[in-house]
């Protein structure tokens, strides 16, 4: 049997949870700051900590409203189960990775809560692990999926902002 005659499964065949993915980042941005500190340049800590408030709670605002939407279609957020319809309202008509813009700002309100610079300088690390082991994944699944559909969707809406 070869690889054109077996099916494929009905997922985007990400390689790992994207929040755990994120996560990672994080640890590692914890790690450089235990070994080689590096503050927030000009930061003071009412700032900052304004700062981290005010990123987290849109982040927070951003993954709720995303999820609302998913579970009013019943689409699941799971990148290991089949996505049941292609999502183009609430968050989703200005980006097509909502979820993952929500993950940027938590990094970034890490970053100003921990007075982590780390987390600034390695923001473009994150974005590549999910650009490159979650979205562009998902995407070739759901051009399969859905086809013209979703390439209609696609060309309309930004993958980022």
């Amino acid at each position: 049997m070869t690889d054109r005659t077996v099916p494929r499964k009905d997922v985007a065949g990400v390689v790992a949870p994207p929040p755990l993915l994120v996560l990672g980042v994080i640890l590692l941005c914890e790690l450089l700051r235990w070994l080689l500190p590096l503050p927030i340049p000009g930061g003071n800590a009412p700032r900052r900590i304004t700062l981290a408030i005010g990123t987290g709670s849109a982040a927070l605002a951003l993954v709720a409203s995303a999820l609302y939407v998913l579970r009013r279609v019943r689409t699941p957020v799971e990148p290991w189960k089949p996505t049941r319809s292609i999502v183009a309202s609430g968050p989703y008509r200005v980006s097509r990775n909502p979820i993952y813009l929500a993950f940027l700002g938590a990094q970034l309100s890490y970053s100003w809560g921990r007075d982590n610079a780390w987390a600034v300088l390695l923001l473009p690390l994150t974005i590549a692990v999910l650009e490159w082991g979650v979205i562009r994944r998902e995407e070739r699944y759901l051009s399969r999926k859905f086809g013209a559909e979703y390439e209609g969707y696609r060309r309309g809406v930004r993958r980022w902002m």
